[in-house]
């Protein structure tokens, strides 16, 4: 099961260089669209399109890293109200509800692939689904960080002690 757990470690480093490159792709088009804008009067028709594109991958990307670091937002003080065993508790049912989360995620994130394979994006023609793509990936992700945080694995160096 540790190899398990250094698995996801790796897969989680490629998606936050993945979404580090989607950042910096989206500041430097934007950018560029609003130099072009400003002084040319003039603006590229896709990159208003691939702006939103790299946004949603990088929202979802940010979606299941949070959940593999324990980082999305949580109401500690309720939960310090209780004793440790009642804590670890509430920690796995929070895992199994997040997990639950992933599974639906993916599941009606593939269904949105597949109902938008038809279409094309307007500016690039690319297919609509490649918006889409990553909802049921990070679904996945959801599923794979939960699962090893239920079996009992933490990142390594992790700030929050459960």
């Amino acid at each position: 099961m540790k190899s398990f757990s250094n698995l996801l470690n790796k897969i989680s480093s490629f998606f936050e260089y993945l979404a580090s490159i989607f950042l910096g792709l989206m500041i430097m088009i934007v950018s560029f669209q609003v130099f072009t804008r400003f002084f040319f009067s003039f603006t590229l028709r896709w990159s208003e399109e691939i702006t939103m594109l790299l946004m949603v991958w990088f929202g979802f990307i940010g979606i299941a890293l949070g959940v593999k670091k324990d980082i999305h937002l949580s109401i500690e003080a309720i939960v310090n109200l209780f004793s440790n065993n009642t804590k670890k508790i509430i920690y796995k049912v929070d895992e199994l509800i997040t997990l639950i989360f992933g599974i639906f995620t993916a599941f009606y994130g593939y269904r949105l692939v597949v109902e938008a394979k038809g279409s094309t994006l307007p500016a690039t023609q690319w297919p609509s689904s490649m918006l889409y793509l990553m909802v049921p990936l990070s679904g996945v992700l959801i599923v794979l960080f939960s699962i090893n945080k239920l079996a009992g694995f933490r990142a390594v160096n992790q700030e929050n002690q459960r």
